[in-house]
């Protein structure tokens, strides 16, 4: 699943309501976000937790520094396995 543009409180709420969709997926690429809050690291560990109750290693792709220094200041970034955004990702 690809996420883009903000991942605040307002787009939580319709990615929660949608979220049969692509809750299995197992990998988010994440370059295209341009803010997130608290709502949205929210969302990301609920997913991550989802991801290790089925056994599988919760992916980030492309996260950005900002949205390891939030999760670092809420001390969840150990949830995340992170990968670099390359060009045959895009």
């Amino acid at each position: 699943m690809i996420l883009s543009g903000d991942l605040q409180a307002p787009q939580v709420k319709d990615l929660w309501q949608r979220r049969d969709e692509w809750w299995q997926d197992d990998r988010l690429e994440l370059g295209g976000v341009t803010t997130l809050d608290s709502a949205g690291l929210a969302l990301l560990v609920k997913w991550a937790k989802a991801a290790f109750a089925r056994g599988a290693t919760p992916q980030l792709v492309g996260a950005s520094s900002d949205f390891y220094t939030l999760a670092n200041l809420y001390g969840v970034a150990g949830l995340f396995q992170s990968t670099p955004l390359t060009t045959e990702d895009a």
